[in-house]
């Protein structure tokens, strides 16, 4: 039996940066390593099983697979309202939302630290690591979203 082209999961970037918000809201959307499990489970309350959390000084991202990536972005930035105590107003404003090939893209380039305030800045193919880790450990990575994860790695590699 095919999967219908609607069951297809599709890569998406959702998230809040240095460039698309501001420094006051990246602090209240950051959220420390051992509270991501919580997030991680409000996000599959809303039907998304397949997404790793970054969350560090200079972004909030999160990097899912979802059939509907609208509905999915919908639900990730509820989540991030969230965490903003239900007030989402200027939050969609200072967000971007990628999906299939430019999300791909995000998520190689933030990998490979070219998307970074410091351009070559080692320590965030680090923190990628270590959100992909959280996730997985938490059961929020298939198997599309781990040859993703490692494809990523590979090019960070590659432009290291």
């Amino acid at each position: 039996m095919e999967r219908s082209e609607s069951l297809v999961a599709r890569p998406l970037v959702v998230g809040a940066n240095h460039r698309s918000s501001s420094l006051a809201m990246r602090d209240r959307l950051f959220v420390e390593d051992a509270d991501i499990p919580g997030f991680l489970n409000r996000l599959r309350a809303k039907g998304i099983d397949n997404a790793v959390l970054l969350s560090t000084c200079d972004r909030v991202e999160v990097l899912a697979l979802h059939s509907d990536p609208r509905i999915a972005a919908a639900s990730i930035l509820a989540c991030f309202a969230d965490l903003l105590g239900g007030n989402d107003f200027m939050l969609e404003s200072q967000c971007y939302t990628f999906v299939d090939n430019r999300a791909v893209e995000q998520i190689f380039a933030v990998s490979a630290s070219l998307d970074s305030q410091i351009i070559g800045e080692p320590q965030i193919l680090g923190q990628v690591k270590v959100a992909h880790r959280i996730a997985r450990e938490n059961g929020m990575v298939g198997s599309e979203l781990e040859a993703l994860m490692q494809a990523a790695y590979g090019a960070a590699k590659r432009v290291r």
